[in-house]
């Protein structure tokens, strides 16, 4: 067969022998929700799970209300879901003097009024208060001890308010499993203390892409909420691969969010009968390939896919090397993998956790990269830097004629499951 891989703005056409294909994976495709403000108007008078946003203001005094939305890294459609809350909210007699939209950045800059301006749209800026949440402000409030021993720092704004909504996306998510839902507080609008103590758990048996049952990581998220820092209600869209939002689910946090989970699996899950001895994978080109903190993705996705002591073929063009200084840093150490995973273990560094990663996986599979990453720093990434010529060839000699493999080419939406 022939396909096409992406690396950068370029195309690299490849030709596999059918016989070696087990099959491409590709996502299926959704319907696009046809008027999201209308949806969101529908499921605010009847949500997905729990009560409606009028039985919720109704049961108590909603003097001061929180709205929690994403920040500019995230592509949750805030402009369109934000102004049918706000109407809503109105209508039931809470006008917007009572409410303050907080950015949820966790530990990301704050963003710039420009960049408020094209989160909440033109028709909402200026018309409510708005405030970054600061992870480092001296006004957090403490929450108490989790059941981890972490202590729990939330924004000042959303801790004091009567009523707490957040506006979010069901996406995958390395550690946390899935953003969206719990992570509006935990990480959203936590203290750094909390962040980072929560994040050093990636490294625990059960975190994952993909797994909420049994993650602690993600089950200390749903902690903080549920015992802590309620939220009284929830919008969360679904998107497919293709980036069209299939659903919106809302009302309770946990419920509606599990109920986004389903749907996202539906569209974005790619099923295999059996592991392969090999896996060819593009990130998707420009600008998902633009370094290697933003490919790896990708990489971590596909190689669910990749039997141990097998091969991931990794077509990415890393214009921009690596992407991180600390991931840099830590890289050009040059330590070994198990160096590397010991290092990171005995001493968190957010940023490295890219290279702990890469170590890992290199200890189970090879990694042949295609990029315009020499040799030397394809090496540092626990890569083998490869060229077309021979790549097929070399495969042959590794594991025979027959080797087994998948091709995928959009591998940074894609996330294979084994049946």
């Amino acid at each position: 067969m022939k396909t096409k891989m992406k690396s950068g703005k370029e195309e690299i056409f490849l030709s596999i022998p059918d016989k070696n294909v087990i099959a491409v994976l590709e996502p299926s495709g959704g319907s696009p929700v046809g008027d999201l403000g209308e949806e969101v108007r529908r499921l605010l008078a009847a949500p997905t799970a729990g009560p409606s946003l009028e039985e919720i203001v109704l049961k108590g005094p909603a003097r001061s209300v929180a709205v929690i939305v994403n920040d500019m890294t995230r592509s949750t459609p805030t402009a369109s879901m934000l102004p049918p809350l706000l109407e809503e909210l109105e209508r039931l007699g809470v006008g917007r003097e009572k409410v303050t939209v907080v950015v949820a950045t966790g530990t990301h800059r704050p963003m710039t009024d420009d960049e408020i301006r094209v989160v909440l749209g033109d028709a909402v800026f200026g018309t409510v208060k708005v405030e970054n949440h600061d992870c480092d402000s001296p006004d957090l409030v403490d929450m108490g001890i989790l059941s981890t021993g972490n202590r729990l720092l939330i924004n000042k704004t959303v801790a004091e308010a009567d009523l707490r909504i957040a506006i979010g996306e069901v996406l995958l998510h390395y550690y946390a499993g899935f953003a969206g839902g719990r992570k509006s507080i935990l990480p959203g609008v936590a203290g750094r203390e909390t962040v980072m103590n929560n994040h050093k758990m990636m490294t625990e048996p059960g975190v994952g892409i993909g797994v909420v049952d049994g993650n602690r990581l993600s089950e200390e998220m749903v902690e903080a909420v549920e015992k802590f820092c309620p939220l009284h209600l929830i919008l969360n869209c679904v998107s497919d691969s293709s980036k069209h939002i299939v659903r919106v689910v809302g009302g309770h946090w946990y419920d509606a969010w599990r109920e986004g989970i389903a749907t996202f699996r539906k569209y974005n899950f790619a099923p295999v009968s059996r592991k392969a001895d090999v896996v060819f994978l593009s990130a998707g080109g420009y600008p998902k390939d633009i370094n290697m903190y933003q490919a790896h993705k990708a990489l971590y996705m596909a190689s669910r896919a990749v039997r141990p002591g097998g091969t991931l073929v990794f077509f990415a063009e890393l214009a921009e090397g690596y992407g991180h200084k600390v991931f840099e840093e830590w890289a050009r150490r040059g330590m070994t993998h198990d160096e590397v995973i010991a290092a990171f273990t005995a001493d968190f560094r957010f940023g490295a956790h890219k290279l702990f990663y890469l170590a890992q996986l290199a200890k189970e599979c090879t990694i042949l990269l295609y990029s315009r990453a020499g040799e030397e720093d394809s090496r540092l990434m626990f890569c083998e830097k490869c060229d077309l010529t021979d790549t097929l060839p070399s495969l042959v000699r590794k594991y025979g004629e027959d080797f087994t493999s998948y091709v995928i080419p959009q591998a940074g939406i894609v996330l294979p499951v084994e049946e």
